[in-house]
């Protein structure tokens, strides 16, 4: 399948079926160390390796760890791409990953951007994220949220 032609879903666990969330727990198992290889994996879960090889690249948790945050940047910014690309290399120059982000439409010379981005950096870190960029000419007003367990 084309990148192009790729849609992702947030779908229940539950409705999904059998040999899809068998290799989700293969895949898991892995992960987490219980399992050392494939083989062992597809054993314990009682799925076949063509199965598990089939779906494998098509499964992801939504949020891969519990050290996850999301962080949503609502920001006022002068309607200048150098500073909306200064706060964009700044993001990610931690390799905080975007997520979604969204440029509004202009007004007198000012735009609203909403950026979401996931990390697993601590709220000291996002504070300073914060300022880091309040500080940056051209930003207008910065409010951050967070989902997640900020420590």
């Amino acid at each position: 399948m084309k990148k192009k032609d790729q849609q992702f879903y947030l779908v229940d666990l539950k409705i999904l079926p059998e040999a899809i969330k068998k290799t989700i727990r293969v895949k898991e198992m892995l992960q987490d160390g219980t399992c050392g290889s494939i083989n062992e994996a597809v054993k314990k879960v009682d799925i076949n390796r063509s199965a598990y090889y089939k779906y494998k690249d098509h499964v992801a948790p939504a949020f891969e760890t519990e050290k996850d945050k999301i962080v949503v940047l609502f920001l006022v910014m002068s309607d200048d791409f150098a500073v909306f690309n200064r706060v964009l290399r700044r993001i990610v120059k931690d390799r905080n990953e975007i997520i979604s982000l969204n440029r509004g439409i202009p007004a007198e010379k000012l735009v609203a951007v909403t950026i979401t981005i996931k990390t697993e950096e601590s709220l000291s870190y996002l504070q300073y994220l914060q300022e880091t960029i309040k500080e940056m000419k051209g930003i207008q007003s910065l409010i951050f949220e967070a989902r997640g367990e900020l420590t």
